[in-house]
């Protein structure tokens, strides 16, 4: 019972997240699978770098794959499907540990979380990259043939 509302909780915010940014209403199932299949992989990963790398690493591709598939653009996907893998409590608890005054706890919270953020950002730039890569290949190989 607990995945089910883990699952709903998490489509329903990737879905308001994507209102508010006045996504296409036709887009939004889309978007909430992925970022409830992202979310599921980062907790099914642990919780640490490697988790928020290997789901970055899914929604990007997930993003990639359903952008193509539906003719729209992957940044379109990606913002919304990504929020419920970021690390804003990593951030909230790092803010309060500054205004406490320890400051010790603050680093290291601080830097556990711009670590989760590195590891999203790299992993969707891989994502990104690598389909930028496959996309010319595939046209210049279309050219040759049709000569």
């Amino acid at each position: 019972m607990d995945i089910v509302i883990r699952a709903i909780s998490v489509m329903a915010a990737t879905c308001y997240f994507g209102l508010l940014l006045h996504q296409p209403k036709s887009t939004l199932v889309f978007t909430a699978l992925i970022g409830w299949l992202g979310y599921e992989i980062y907790l099914l990963a642990g919780s640490g770098l490697l988790a928020f790398f290997v789901s970055g690493l899914f929604v990007g591709l997930l993003c990639e794959i359903v952008a193509r598939k539906v003719r729209r653009t992957t940044t379109l996907f990606l913002i919304s499907s990504i929020i419920p893998t970021v690390p804003g409590l990593g951030l909230y608890r790092t803010m309060m540990a500054i205004s406490e005054n320890k400051l010790d706890m603050a680093l290291k919270i601080g830097l556990d979380t711009i670590g989760g953020i590195g590891a999203l950002a790299l992993a969707l730039t891989l994502t990104t990259l690598v389909f930028s890569i496959i996309r010319p290949l595939k046209r210049t190989s279309n050219h040759k043939e049709t000569k």
